[in-house]
């Protein structure tokens, strides 16, 4: 997979509907949308995976921290790249699921909607 600055253009979606998770909303009413921006692009599940974990939480995940949650609707895009592209974790190992057992929570459920709109087998 490229540096995310070397593909923005292919990152900027998934960037944009993952980034939903950290909103002060409730994250299960975005999980299909998420899923099928997912599931169109040509990212492996592992590419996916990483971005999560790797790009789009370390950006982001400040959002609920604050109470309330500054931002509700998600970022513009603009400030979401920025943000990202400072704070990627590119290529870095993927961060413990155990620490972080929320955003672990909804990757799970995201796959799991991956893979059936791909129609792979669950993989052990």
């Amino acid at each position: 997979m490229k540096a995310p600055e070397d593909d923005l253009e292919r990152r900027r979606p998934i960037w944009d509907c993952m980034q939903m998770l950290w909103m002060d909303t409730d994250p299960a009413t975005e999980l299909d949308h998420i899923a099928r921006v997912c599931a169109d692009s040509d990212y492996s599940l592992a590419d996916l995976q990483a971005i999560y974990w790797n790009e789009v939480r370390p950006a982001v995940a400040f959002n609920l921290w604050m109470l309330p949650a500054p931002e509700w609707a998600g970022f513009e895009i603009e400030w979401l790249t920025a943000r990202i592209l400072r704070r990627s974790r590119f290529g870095r190992r993927l961060p413990r699921p155990w620490l972080h057992p929320n955003a672990a929570r909804w990757w799970r459920q995201i796959e799991a909607a991956i893979r059936q709109l791909r129609g792979t087998a669950q993989q052990g």
